[in-house]
């Protein structure tokens, strides 16, 4: 014989996993179709008062309104159950059917569907009754029919009760009178059945015990004993056996209700006590073999079901309201750490932004001779010996100068003036070292000052958040926040969920139940009526990116919104430099602060060597970090500056030209510092913002000038540098000439343009001899994915170094 191996016995078991794993997948939908098909089949042959009382009109009903999907379970159950009744029951049913199909229509009769459906069996069952007795119907016939048509209507306010919209069936908190309804048409469904037994066990009985003990040990005494009262009631009004059967069923609730701390076995083995006194008391009641083989079996089947799938029913019918405020808790807390968190990253880089500067201390022991030492003929001899010397009587001096009294700077200079023959030279230099050490001193004084402040800053609000942990109890995020608006607006929706917060890159994802009518479409749902909630709670627009229609656990639509970008932006940048080098003193850079709103920054430095390139790159690389970090730009524009102004004397100065593009709303802010105007060219006019603002740290008083313009699609966007003005020519006559060259090359591509510019500004102008750079950006409507004519992306650029 040979065994099989652990990968053999993994592919023997292949098939039935997949069958497995089809049937968790669907069981949402499994479930409601094996119930469909029986409530149809057992309440279209209900029982009451020992007189067939059908109930498949609301069933009907129910299945068409709100489970369409499952009008085909009803058709067959619904058909087998009203033929074993006879062909006149089922032609009756049929008639119900196509007379509320033809009313339903009216908004009359769709207000209260119950009261419809009573006024359908009413006229159906009188005009049939009519017919059959030839017109001479008995006082208690028409007695039955008002009975029928209004227990009908009780029975589909019961229905409808219970079976609420998939989505809300599945989610929505089980409460006492949706339980007590759903006990009521289950004991109808039991009265349908009509005593199936086999061998010694009965179907109804079996039932009925199985839901008493399931209700006592999901809701605890008063629940169970109430569901047994309901249960034993309908069974008995079937049967017109009233007193005796509902004080056992009672009984036997309150018994296992009194056991229901010691946990299941406890209500299994306390529910019986019932049968056993009545069994004992009366023996009128119909308590033999088949009642306790019954009993036996429901109590092994309530044994057998699982601790999980009880405790998750107790928690639909009682939620447990701690774990979900330890959940909200756990969020809130969450969220204030990142917000403390991108703080804590914000302090650290202005800490060290305003420390950048602040120099090496390690030569403050020694110190390096003036200038006007250097070119002494005495130099050697004063500087040779460091204790004789004249370095002793310098430092004397810078002490001296400390001091708050006149006379020791006066014997300071008298005797340096007995040792130096350039006495008064080397006085003045001596004096501009210590104002510059002044004040150097003082600047690195304010820079540690700033940086303990955003410090002291972090810590206080580090607890100030960590006592708002503490005491915040509720909170209310954006998706709650969101759906209550919906719920206002009556847009039907069971979750929303919020993936990206951050304006202009929002992504939301919003679940909705399957559509009510064929005129209902999810674009229509989702542009008409979701879309201008999110357009007017978050102040931008949106769009929708993708719609999918699910089976899983229910069927339901889920569609996606995402902030929407109506633009797209292309550029090109050339440049070339003064020498014909890789570096100069011109810096670029393009990029995305989120994907609505793109940033473009150039730079030019003081001069155009390596030196000036790593001041304008040292700039924008301080510029893109505080706007990554959030940074308003007017304040990151005056934090530069005042960075730059803190620098020594060997330091040098670079302009800033920034450009905000809002793809969104179609949008330019531009901030500029010294940099030269940024031109939009737009039909053949070309529009002009300039500033006068001085490049960064070039005084102490700064002020930035910003504009805002509204862009539309065409709109060319030109930024550049003052290399490519002539200072020799009129700005007004070059302009001219800017805006005629954008009119001949609105045709080309941005890198076209960019070239185009750059060669006729040279060749008409004697353009200085300087770095140059150009950027042109033009603006374009979104387009679709499946367009032809455009390419589809948000920014597409272009870089040439012209040598």
């Amino acid at each position: 014989m040979r065994l099989l191996g652990n990968e053999a016995w993994q592919n023997a078991g292949m098939p039935f996993r997949r069958w497995a794993d089809a049937v968790s997948r669907r069981k949402v939908k499994i479930g409601f179709s094996l119930f469909f098909l029986a409530a149809s089949f057992f309440l279209s042959r209900a029982v009451l008062f020992e007189a067939a009382v059908p109930f498949l009109l609301p069933v009907w009903a129910l299945a068409a309104i709100r489970y369409r999907n499952y009008l085909p379970f009803v058709i067959i159950g619904g058909g087998l159950g009203s033929l074993m009744l006879g062909p006149g029951q089922l032609a009756i049913h049929v008639l119900q059917i196509l007379l509320f199909h033809s009313i339903i229509r009216f908004r009359v009769f769709r207000k209260s569907v119950p009261v419809t459906l009573g006024l359908v069996v009413l006229a159906i069952q009188s005009v049939w009754q009519m017919a059959s007795y030839g017109g001479q119907v008995a006082g208690d016939v028409w007695f039955l029919i008002a009975c029928e048509a209004l227990l009908t209507a009780f029975m589909a306010v019961f229905l409808f009760a219970v079976f609420t919209q998939a989505h809300k069936f599945l989610h929505e908190r089980w409460t006492a009178e949706r339980a007590g309804a759903a006990f009521l048409v289950g004991a109808i469904m039991i009265t349908g059945m009509g005593g199936i037994i086999y061998g010694q066990f009965s179907l109804p009985a079996v039932l009925i015990h199985l839901a008493v003990l399931f209700s006592v040990s999901v809701g605890g005494l008063a629940a169970g004993t109430a569901a047994a009262t309901v249960i034993g009631t309908i069974v008995s009004v079937s049967d017109l056996e009233f007193s005796g059967m509902i004080a056992l069923y009672a009984l036997t609730g309150f018994c296992a209700g009194i056991a229901a701390k010691a946990g299941k076995l406890g209500i299994a083995a306390a529910a019986p006590l019932a049968s056993v006194f009545f069994y004992m008391y009366d023996e009128t009641l119909p308590l033999d073999d088949v009642h306790f083989m019954s009993m036996a079996l429901a109590t092994l089947l309530f044994l057998c079901i699982p601790s999980r799938s009880l405790a998750f029913v107790r928690s639909r019918v009682n939620p447990d309201r701690t774990v979900q405020s330890e959940r909200r808790r756990v969020w809130l807390e969450e969220k204030m750490d990142s917000q403390l968190h991108d703080f804590h990253q914000f302090a650290h880089f202005m800490s060290q932004l305003v420390s950048d500067h602040n120099g090496s201390r390690e030569d403050e022991g020694q110190r390096r001779p003036p200038s006007i030492c250097q070119s002494c003929f005495r130099y050697e001899k004063c500087w040779a010996d460091p204790e004789d010397g004249i370095a002793p009587l310098l430092d004397e001096w810078m002490k001296a100068q400390a001091s708050p009294k006149r006379g020791p700077r006066i014997r300071m200079e008298e005797r340096i003036g007995y040792k130096c023959v350039r006495s008064t030279g080397l006085m003045q230099e001596l004096e501009e070292d210590y104002s510059q050490a002044v004040l150097n001193n003082q600047l690195h004084h304010g820079r540690k000052m700033l940086a303990l402040q955003l410090r002291d800053m972090s810590r206080h609000l580090n607890d100030m958040m960590m006592n708002m942990k503490e005491e915040i109890k509720t909170f209310r995020p954006e998706e709650e926040e969101l759906s209550a608006r919906l719920h206002k607006l009556e847009i039907p929706h069971f979750q929303v969920d919020i993936l990206s917060e951050e304006r202009g890159a929002r992504k939301i994802v919003c679940s909705m139940p399957d559509r009510k009518s064929e005129w209902e479409t999810e674009r229509m749902v989702a542009e008409r009526l979701i879309m201008p909630v999110l357009n007017e709670m978050y102040g931008e627009p949106f769009e929708v990116e993708k719609s999918v229609f699910l089976e899983d656990p229910f069927p339901h639509l889920q569609v996606t919104f995402v902030s929407a970008v109506r633009f797209t932006m292309d550029y090109s940048v050339v440049s070339s430099s003064k020498d014909g080098t890789f570096h100069a003193g011109d810096s670029h850079e393009v990029f995305h602060l989120h994907d609505g709103l793109a940033a473009v920054i150039l730079s030019d430095g003081m001069g155009s060597d390596a030196q000036a390139y790593r001041e304008s790159r040292k700039v924008i690389r301080l510029m893109r970090e505080c706007l990554n970090r959030r940074m308003d730009p007017e304040t990151a524009m005056h934090t530069l500056h005042y960075v730059m102004s803190l620098k020594g004397g060997d330091d040098m100065y670079a302009t800033v030209d920034l450009a905000l593009i809002d793809l969104q709303d179609g949008r330019l802010w531009s901030y500029k510092a010294g940099s030269m105007s940024t031109y939009i060219s737009r039909g053949g006019k070309l529009f002009k913002l300039e500033s006068a603002a001085v490049p960064f740290g070039f005084l102490p008083s700064f002020s930035v000038d910003a504009k805002r313009h509204g862009l539309k699609a065409g709109d060319v966007i030109v930024m550049m540098t003052d290399g490519m003005f002539s200072p020799s020519v009129a700005p007004e006559q070059q302009e001219r000439m800017l805006g005629a060259v954008l009119s001949r090359c609105e045709d080309l591509g941005t890198d076209g343009m960019a070239d185009y510019i750059m060669q006729e500004m040279g060749r008409k102008f004697r353009l200085p001899s300087d770095d140059r750079t150009v950027i042109v950006i033009k603006i374009e409507h979104t387009v679709q994915k499946w367009s032809i004519f455009t390419p589809y992306s948000t920014v597409t650029g272009k870089e040439t170094v012209v040598r």
